[in-house]
């Protein structure tokens, strides 16, 4: 997907990308640089208009040495490091962007991302990812009429509830809350296999993707374990952020950031990584 951004610009290729990374880069943002939501998406929308405007895609997928976390998060840190500039206001930087045919030094020369701010943005990134997957599991269990299988697993990760306490709450058999949490979780599980799958075949070259999916799920591995498992882990994504309200904002605050940017001018393909693209 990124080799058709880099040379078509597609706008559902763009907009699947911002919608991957965009509340990972708030989150992280939010942790890393302490400030609000609000101003937050103001610093993935400057993160986004300099991904677009230096063509940074392209340079990453012709020298992929790092991970496209990596560039995103050097991105992002160079953002918040300028947070007097951010907080001018987002019109007036994404002015300059498009129009100075400099690159923007303050967002691109400051130093790359720290071993702990990259360890930071891959921890708000598989937040996001967990929240992701309790979202698919909750859309799977009330389509089909089986809401109780989420509110179990729900009352007993996120809110901490014992089986007792969500079986009188519920109005059902201990055992039953057991049965359901059993089943439940382990959708979860799965969800979660299937989500980190699609989400690497979507950046990964096909001829690596089996050893770049290894590689992702031994690192998720390790982050749960750390985390003390995957309940522990989705309790701590909710508890230090629900996305909620991100992910009732970021549909809007992408789509925005695209029409600016179309309005500008500024995101069009690269004519000669369109020349010389490989034909895969």
């Amino acid at each position: 997907m990124i080799q058709r951004i880099a040379t078509t610009g597609n706008e559902d290729d763009w907009r699947t990308f911002m919608t991957d990374y965009w509340r990972p880069v708030c989150r992280f943002s939010i942790r890393w640089g302490k400030i609000n939501l609000t101003d937050a998406e103001e610093v993935a929308a400057l993160t986004f208009a300099a991904l677009i405007q230096n063509q940074l895609l392209a340079r990453w997928l012709s020298n992929p040495s790092a991970r496209l976390r990596t560039l995103i998060c050097s991105v992002v840190r160079n953002v918040l490091s300028n947070q007097a500039r951010v907080q001018t206001g987002r019109q007036n930087i994404l002015e300059k962007l498009a129009h100075d045919p400099a690159r923007p030094d303050w967002i691109l020369d400051s130093q790359g991302a720290s071993p702990e701010q990259l360890d930071l943005f891959y921890a708000a990134w598989v937040e996001e990812l967990l929240q992701d997957c309790v979202e698919t599991v909750m859309a799977e269990y009330y389509s089909t009429n089986r809401g109780d299988y989420f509110r179990v697993l729900y009352g007993k990760i996120c809110e901490q509830m014992t089986a007792r306490e969500i079986a009188e709450h519920l109005g059902l058999q201990t055992t039953t809350v057991e049965n359901y949490f059993k089943h439940s979780r382990r959708q979860l599980a799965d969800c979660l296999e299937k989500t980190l799958e699609a989400r690497v075949r979507r950046y990964s070259d096909p001829r690596n993707f089996d050893s770049e999916f290894q590689q992702e799920w031994e690192d998720l591995g390790s982050y749960l374990t750390a985390q003390g498992g995957l309940e522990q882990a989705v309790h701590r994504s909710y508890a230090t952020l629900d996305s909620l309200e991100l992910r009732q904002r970021e549909q809007q605050s992408v789509t925005d950031i695209l029409n600016r940017l179309d309005q500008q001018g500024v995101r069009k393909p690269d004519p000669e990584s369109e020349e010389n693209r490989p034909l895969h």
